[in-house]
Parts: C-alpha cells; structure tokens; sequence
C-alpha cells in the first residue's frame, strides 16, 4: 500500500512533472535535453544525437543521459538506473542529473514492496535534497522536493515543515508550481472544481505549461460533466504536444461517452492507436472500445465489429466490447464472432488499417 501511494504521489505529481531545461552545448554540438522530449513524447532528436556521437565518447556524461532515457522509454526501468548512476558518479553535482535519477527510482515504487519503497523514497529524497543543495534555483528539483515532503509518510522522511519552507522558495522562483501543487493535493483530495482553478492559474502563469498539465485539468472537469471546456482542453495539450497520445485518448473517450462530436473522436482514436506506446498511457483494449463505441453510433457496422473484436483480442474480459458485438448482431444481423480479422477487411471503407 505505502509502496503503490508513494509511486502514485511522486511520479505523477511531483518527480515526472519537470520544468523544460534549455538544450546545453558540447563540443560544438546541442544536446537536445532528454526530459523536454520525453514530455513532448519524441525522443528521435536524443536518438539522432547519440547515433551520430556514437564511437565519439559514448560513456560521457551527456551520452550516459541520453542512453539512460532511451532505456526508460524501452520500459527497462532498471537499466535506466544503472546508466544515469554512472552519470551522476562523473559529474555528482549536476543537479538534472539528480533529478532524472529520482524520477527513475520512482519508476521502481510501483512494484516494490513495503521496506524496499521506503528505502527507494529515503534516496529519492537524498537526490532532491543534494540537487537543491548544489542548485537552489533549480526548479524541478524544488518542486519535486516539495512534493516528496507533502506526500511521502514521515517514515520515508516527509515533513510538512519542509514542504512549507520549500514552497515559500517555489513561489518567488516560479509561482505557477506552487498553483500546480495545489491543484495535484486539491484533486487527491477530490475536490475538483477547486484543482481546475488552481490549475488554470498554474498554465496562465507558466511561459510553457505541459500538455499533461491540460489532459488534467480536462479529466477533472470531465467529472464535473463540463464536456465542453474539457473538449478543449484535450485540444490545447495537443496544441503543445501533437503527438499526446493521453489528450487522443480523452477526446476519443469523451466523444464515445457523451455522444458528441463523433467524428473528431474516431479520428482521435484511430491517431492514438497508430502512434506507438508509452508508459503510462491509457489501456488500448479500452481504446478499441471506445472507437467501436462511436462507429456503432454512426452506423458503420463493420468498422465497429472489427474494434470491438479488437479490444477482446488485446483484452478478453472487456464485457462491453463482447456486449457491443452482441448489439450489433442484434441489430444489423452482423455476426458476432471474436477471432482474427480477415485480411480484406482491415482497411475498410475508412483507409484505415488497425496498427499491430
């Protein structure tokens, strides 16, 4: 329990949602910064840099970081680690290095057990703690830190104290962080229409704001049954980040739950299931379901048979996609059969054909 709490409260609120650090220099070459393309979901420009510096001092510190995120993006949590501690093992002062290797161990809370969490957020906490230390204006690591001491039981080393030291500093570094904190708790406290204040004031205030900062704010009003506003929100986070998949997802779902705007939700959800995956983002069974949803709606019996059967190929407990092949065979005399999908008719009247 303290495990999957502490995962959930330092990787979603606070370790995982940076500030965009400026691209540095190296031998006459940008580094393209690694967190900045992890948020705008395209790590190809960090792919490009490390194959071209490669034979070229692969193991410098740059090199090491570059490596470290591609391997996260791989789900290889662990080999992550191992790179961005030797990193930080040549250059122990430089604080993004200590605030990518806290949100890394993070990454290993979710499927830790009790003492190991604990022992895993104590030197998340050591690594803040030093980057603050070396860098006190350091923004991501003042409000991960800040985070941490809201969130994280006493045991592990939270202390309210702190958390009110650390967020006098934040509000005169970067205000909007304090506004992103207190939408985060105000939300985990479900108090909802106080989180989408707080958190409208956080992106008016920010020069940058995250896309996953909208997608946020959008769920929590998506609660509030204020479609309209959520709608667009999901638009903005892909306004800051085309490829989202998670604000895709949203729009998909939103228009298959409440029965409007259709067509932008089908084509949301055929665009999030062509773009790959990554961690975190929503189930693609439910993705299939959702698509399967609207086109029943719209009268296309075979595209939504095929995303139906779909989402039971990828989940076969999902009993609304078997309930929707079941409609279907009621209503247009479509079989409902689950299986493969004949080759003919993958790409169907729409042109498009389901990503493998």
């Amino acid at each position: 329990m303290i495990a999957k709490r502490l995962f959930a409260l330092l990787f979603l609120s606070g370790v995982s949602c940076g500030a965009i650090s400026a691209a540095t220099e190296t031998d006459g070459s940008q580094v393209p910064d690694p967190e900045q393309a992890w948020g705008q979901r395209d790590l190809g420009a960090v792919r490009d840099w490390l194959a071209e510096r490669d034979g070229n001092g692969p193991d410098s510190v740059e090199a090491l970081r570059a490596r470290a995120w591609l391997a996260r993006r791989a789900g290889d949590s662990r080999r992550a680690l191992e790179l961005i501690d030797r990193a930080v093992e040549r250059a122990p002062d430089q604080a993004d290095l200590r605030v990518d290797r806290a949100s890394f161990r993070s990454d290993l809370l979710e499927d830790a057990g009790t003492f190991k969490s604990l022992r895993i957020a104590r030197d998340v906490r050591d690594d803040l703690e030093h980057a603050v230390a070396v860098s006190p204006g350091h923004v991501d690591a003042l409000a991960a830190l800040t985070a941490f001491h809201q969130q994280a039981p006493g045991i592990a080393g939270g202390s309210e104290r702190e958390a009110e030291a650390l967020l006098a500093r934040l509000q005169d570094l970067a205000p909007e962080r304090v506004h992103l904190r207190a939408a985060m708790q105000l939300a985990a406290e479900a108090r909802l229409a106080d989180a989408v204040e707080q958190m409208s004031r956080a992106i008016d205030m920010a020069g940058r704001p995250r896309a996953e900062w909208f997608v946020s704010k959008g769920r929590w009003l998506l609660e509030l049954a204020q479609t309209g506003r959520a709608m667009r929100c999901f638009e903005r986070a892909l306004d800051a980040a085309p490829g989202f998949r998670p604000a895709l997802y949203e729009i998909g779902r939103l228009a298959a739950e409440e029965g409007v705007q259709s067509d932008k939700g089908a084509a949301a959800l055929k665009r999030y299931l062509e773009l790959p995956q990554w961690p975190g983002d929503p189930d693609e069974a439910l993705a299939w379901l959702h698509l399967g949803t609207i086109q029943a709606r719209l009268g296309r019996a075979a595209e939504a048979r095929i995303a139906f059967e779909r989402a039971l190929e990828l989940d076969p407990d999902l009993g609304q996609a078997r309930q929707g092949l079941d409609e279907l065979a009621a209503r247009m005399d479509v079989p409902a059969h689950v299986g493969g999908i004949p080759g003919a008719e993958r790409g169907d009247s729409t042109g498009f054909v389901p990503r493998d």
